[in-house]
């Protein structure tokens, strides 16, 4: 494999872009704090307007949701920034450690598994750009709708992406649009760097199930008659070993971040689900629609991921199982045994050892979200 190849290399950029990648600077600290420092103007204001409207006289359930979609947009991706900058390290040597699995499969089929992650990632990040845009022209096609609901003392001024309140006006210029920069930039960094992450534990799964399949095919070619099948099963317990253990470092380093898929995923999806149902035009629906629309296929994509790992590892028993075993010598019929043993016990993703990412759990996600919707809407009538 040549030295040039960085793996999972447009993830990374955009990391380094967000001053989220390691690195041995003297700003590092800086850096660190930067992304949700820079957040802070937005959502502390976003917080403050939730906070009035509650506690204020007129309760409107539109209003309130969609400023709650907006904190829990926030704190997910500030959740999932503390784990990654917690565990980078580990993470910067995985993407590293990835050039290690040219010593049992080929380097060019490793690269066209990298490549098809970085096109996955470019998709989706292009998405989440053109989904900011949508969001931010929909207000403002919507004034007139927005300036008639408004009732209350704590009123905002309309074509912002969402309410917030401030303790000065800013319904004038140049204010208003400082107010307005600042909220396409939390809204885009928000959902990049969700869809960053999430882009990059699947690449990483990516590979992993990547070289599952090589060693299944591996096994599927012995031949227990030959003289060399004893260097072939030894060679297939390093591979499956190599395997393991980079399957749980991954799990290791992602498992805490995971947690957000599992529970603050069902909180948002219920609150668009809501906002679709009771919002009275178009342009809101159709832009809640997109955001749905992103969380949902974000949550599917990892699941996905992780329950093919789960199936592949599992695979790995039953390939294993119709090897004509009996026809190798006692010693090789051991180490045979032992891959059996071993990949009995399924490669998983987990959510801080309260979840397996996989089909099962998507559809325990969406019966949750469907649970706080209609709580929601339980809350409204």
């Amino acid at each position: 494999m040549t030295r040039k190849h960085i793996f999972l290399s447009f993830t990374i950029t955009i990391l380094k872009l967000s001053f989220l990648w390691p690195s041995n600077d003297q700003w590092t600290l800086v850096k660190n704090s930067s992304l949700i420092v820079s957040l802070m103007p937005c959502a502390l204001p976003i917080l403050a307007d939730f906070v009035l409207q509650i506690t204020g006289d007129v309760y409107n359930m539109v209003t309130i949701t969609e400023n709650l979609i907006a904190l829990i947009c926030i704190i997910g991706m500030i959740y999932m920034t503390i784990c990654f900058v917690k565990n980078r390290k580990l993470v910067k040597s995985l993407v590293k450690n990835l050039e290690a699995f040219t010593k049992y499969s080929k380097a060019s089929d490793i690269i066209d598994t990298d490549t098809r992650a970085n096109l996955y990632t470019k998709i989706f990040i292009f998405y989440g750009v053109i989904g900011n845009v949508v969001y931010m022209i929909m207000p403002y096609l919507n004034i007139e709708k927005c300036q008639q609901r408004q009732k209350s003392n704590f009123d905002v001024p309309c074509g912002l992406v969402t309410r917030c309140w401030f303790p000065f006006k800013f319904d004038y210029s140049p204010v208003f649009e400082i107010v307005f920069v600042h909220q396409f930039y939390t809204c885009l960094m928000v959902s990049v760097i969700i869809l960053d992450l999430t882009m990059l534990v699947c690449g990483l799964l990516m590979h992993i199930t990547n070289q599952l399949k090589h060693l299944r095919n591996f096994i599927k070619r012995f031949d227990c008659s030959d003289q060399k099948i004893a260097k072939d099963v030894i060679y297939c317990v390093k591979f499956h070993t190599a395997i393991i253990t980079y399957s749980e470092k991954t799990n290791e380093a992602f498992g805490t971040m995971m947690m957000l898929h599992i529970t603050l995923t069902s909180l948002v999806i219920s609150a668009l689900g809501f906002e679709i149902l009771i919002v009275d035009n178009f342009n809101d629906s159709l832009r809640f629609t997109l955001h749905l629309l992103g969380w949902l296929v974000l949550l599917l994509l990892i699941c996905y991921y992780g329950q093919l790992l789960i199936d592949e590892s599992i695979a790995v028993a039953e390939d294993i199982y119709y090897v004509p075993w009996h026809k190798a010598p006692v010693d090789v019929q051991k180490d045979i045994y032992m891959i059996l043993m071993r990949s009995q016990k399924p490669l998983t993703l987990n959510a801080a050892n309260i979840g397996v990412m996989s089909f099962p759990t998507f559809l325990r996600v969406i019966s949750s979200a469907y649970s706080y919707f209609t709580l929601l809407l339980n809350i409204k009538s």
